[in-house]
């Protein structure tokens, strides 16, 4: 039986990227910015897109940041994004606490000042992590802002005090990213490693696969239903550095993705994805 053949990768400059699509969706890290400052040829693919009128948006599963405080950095790098150019998985942390029935209720939040006035959006009470008073849920945003350790200690001992007693918290996972690109070739462990260890404890101590962190941010499809109808028009591309949740996300949706080799993913990893593959490749985003 012949095997099927594995999708073509288109490689592309951006700016014939742009033509061929009437929104453009762009991850944050890894593409427009790494933490060594703007990535080549960022601030020029956004403004080319402003001076052509064409829809764009950064879709970032980046939770530590609100829209405001995304904008000014990115405009500080000479990125001319405004805030409602930004949807960030912190969004998503409101409508999810809603969905659970989280108002009025006692919410961990693991993140920064701007990942817990998410939750505060809809009226949780955001609380400490206490094994002897648990919390109705469990958001893990970010992997700063907090004491991680610490907060993992008492998060761990908290969930499982609270499923012993018939009560398991709501968890969910803003960021299910596991690393991040740092800068100069080096990388950051990030909130989604984090869930990954406290899943592999819970399964020692409460039995495999009897919970798991609610995933918000991509891959999650409400994330990209989100960016679309934010853009609206399913005529989309989303550019990222990331396989398993910029390009799994897109592809599981129906839009185009490019994989741009400015962050954690090399020409290699992509030759090697077989159907797993983007549309399109870019070297970074100058043309």
């Amino acid at each position: 039986m012949t095997p099927p053949r594995a999708p073509v990768v288109h490689r592309i400059d951006f700016a014939s990227l742009a033509e061929r699509h009437e929104a453009i969706l762009f991850d944050a890290y890894g593409v427009l910015v790494n933490a060594a400052g703007a990535l080549p040829g960022a601030a020029e693919a956004i403004a080319h897109l402003a001076a052509r009128g064409q829809r764009f948006l950064v879709v970032t599963n980046d939770a530590s940041r609100s829209p405001e405080r995304a904008s000014r950095r990115f405009q500080r790098l000479g990125i001319p994004v405004q805030p409602e150019h930004v949807l960030s998985s912190g969004m998503l942390i409101a409508p999810a606490l809603e969905q659970h029935g989280m108002r009025g209720r006692r919410v961990v939040v693991l993140g920064t000042g701007d990942s817990a006035a998410y939750a505060r959006q809809v009226g949780a009470l955001v609380v400490d992590p206490d094994p002897a008073n648990p919390a109705d849920a469990v958001v893990l945003a970010d992997e700063g802002g907090f004491d991680t350790l610490g907060m993992l200690d008492a998060t761990l001992s908290m969930i499982v005090t609270a499923a012993e007693r018939g009560r398991a918290p709501v968890l969910l996972l803003a960021n299910p990213d596991l690393v991040y690109p740092s800068a100069n070739g080096t990388f950051g462990l990030t909130a989604g490693s984090l869930a990954g260890m406290l899943e592999r404890a819970l399964d020692l101590l409460l039995g495999h696969g009897t919970l798991r962190f609610e995933v918000l941010g991509k891959p999650a499809a409400r994330h990209f239903e989100t960016a679309l109808e934010m853009v609206g028009t399913r005529q989309a591309v989303m550019l990222g550095d990331t396989l398993h949740t910029d390009i799994a996300g897109a592809r599981a949706v129906g839009i185009a993705s490019a994989i741009v080799l400015t962050g954690v993913t090399t020409a290699v990893q992509v030759q090697e994805a077989g159907a797993q593959a983007p549309t399109y490749l870019l070297d970074d985003l100058r043309g």
